[in-house]
């Protein structure tokens, strides 16, 4: 990863002026004309240009092709577009000449070097951007991932690849599963009487792969008769899906002690499983979690879907462990079967687990793992706009008081993350994270609803940016005469 290291801390900049350059024009709409911003836009696409996908499927580098228009850009464009202030429009329109002269001379100079890249096709990835999502965890406030479908497909903005972590996960699986979007359709698709004691288990002691918790986590069987109502099929693979999928674990590696029985012992017996008695073990996962992260060294991140080895690997799976909170839910294969247990022998081989759990506990919203993947050629294009969803930060409000020392301990890795992504939201009132089971429609409404009027006033901003750019030729600013 140091190679993708370096091309972010070369890029990282152009990215936040773009960021800023169009949250300008969302504000001031007729403070740059069209084509002005076309061939702003376009070049800082150019500038920030490393790996390219051939239309056979090779790639090459671009970076030497781009250097010299990057480094001016930093030098010229960059200053122009401050964090804090107003753009100097007059100035950027100034150098409009200048900047079209040195994107024409890179552009040539690629076309020139690589005879397998036509025109159209570079013209392509420059032009047109893909969206990627990044949905947080949080328990059942990430049920606000439901309004950013909503509002997104109101938009006609569909992904191309979605990342997760915990509640994120599963709910990106539930966006992943078809390209079209229809908000009531997976919730009309949840078997009806859904109880607490149906998907809560007492946890029972066996922990073969999984971190154990006061309750088992018995999703496997519910969202197997979901996606049978949903698809047909209750058994998905990450191949099978329509949109790239990939979901965040978290690993902890052998040499972690770990005391089973303490959390047998936890479990409540069958007939007591209730919301009380979920919020009575939640001190256990706040224990395990400092006892985690006071110990850095045995955490590690594990991203399903990402590589061949979980290419094929069950979905509903990977999510489960992804959920599956340290201390609180467990989540485990009872099962022999190989397409399942071999890719986790390899994973535990690999990565020398001792055991899975809550992708949270090592990124709560993996904006970098995106980026990375983007940048590795996950979807093709690396021009992207990768937004993120952040549903468990330490907001001020009542319902939020108990969860704030667990919310601190997740929060660097989420500043960490914040770079790497073009859009960050942190929403500020989304429903509780014990509320893990909605039971009607009509509640599954107005939590969209809620999510949908925090996410209003971006609208336009997501819309402006995703916008295809004009045909490269359409802009004329006298280069020539420059």
């Amino acid at each position: 990863m140091e190679d993708l290291d370096e091309h972010f801390e070369a890029i990282r900049e152009l990215k936040d002026v773009e960021r800023r350059l169009i949250k300008c024009l969302v504000e001031r709409p007729n403070a740059l004309d069209d084509d002005h911003e076309a061939l702003l836009r376009y070049a800082l696409s150019l500038a920030r240009l490393d790996r390219f996908e051939l239309p056979d499927g090779d790639e090459v580098s671009l970076a030497r092709e781009v250097d010299e228009l990057r480094r001016w850009m930093h030098e010229s464009i960059v200053p122009l577009v401050p964090h804090n202030g107003e753009p100097e429009i007059g100035t950027l329109r100034e150098l409009a000449p200048i900047l079209a002269l040195r994107v024409d001379k890179t552009r040539s100079a690629i076309l020139d070097q690589y005879e397998r890249i036509e025109a159209p096709h570079l013209d392509d990835e420059l032009r047109h951007r893909e969206l990627v999502l990044v949905l947080g965890g949080g328990g059942g406030s990430g049920l606000f991932h439901m309004g950013v479908f909503s509002l997104l497909a109101d938009l006609d903005l569909e992904p191309s690849l979605i990342v997760g972590t915990s509640i994120g996960s599963a709910l990106g699986l539930l966006r992943a599963i078809d390209r079209d979007y229809d908000p009531l359709k997976a919730a009309r698709a949840l078997p009806p009487n859904l109880e607490y004691d149906l998907v809560f288990r007492p946890f029972s002691g066996y922990s073969r792969f999984g971190f154990p918790g006061a309750f088992h986590l018995n999703v496997l069987r519910i969202a197997r008769k979901l996606f049978e109502n949903l698809l047909g099929d209750p058994d998905i693979r990450f191949s099978d899906l329509p949109i790239p999928l990939e979901v965040m674990t978290c690993g902890i590696r052998q040499g972690y002690s770990l005391d089973t029985e303490e959390y047998e012992e936890a479990a409540p017996e069958p007939e007591e499983v209730s919301p009380p008695t979920i919020r009575e073990r939640v001190r256990l996962f706040f224990e395990s979690i400092r006892k985690l992260t006071d110990h850095p060294q045995f955490l590690t991140p594990v991203v399903f879907g990402r590589d061949e080895i979980t290419e094929d690997f069950p979905v509903i799976e990977a999510v489960g462990f992804s959920c599956a909170i340290p201390g609180l839910l467990h989540f485990d294969v009872f099962h022999d079967d190989p397409a399942t247990i071999d890719p986790l022998q390899a994973l535990f081989e690999q990565h020398e687990l001792l055991r899975l759990c809550d992708g949270g506990v090592v990124n709560n919203v993996p904006s970098q793992v995106a980026w990375e993947s983007v940048q590795s050629g996950k979807i093709g294009t690396r021009n992207t706009f990768i937004t993120a969803f952040d549903v468990f930060a330490p907001v001020p409000r009542s319902s939020n008081v108990i969860w704030m020392p667990i919310q601190q301990i997740v929060r660097p890795s989420v500043l960490a993350n914040r770079p790497y992504a073009d859009y960050h939201k942190t929403f500020r009132s989304p429903p509780s994270p014990l509320n893990l089971i909605v039971e009607d429609v009509t509640e599954l409404q107005s939590i969209v609803h809620e999510a949908r009027r925090e996410l209003e006033e971006d609208a336009d901003y997501f819309e402006r940016t995703m916008e295809s750019l004009p045909p490269y030729e359409s802009w004329d600013f006298g280069a020539d005469e420059a």
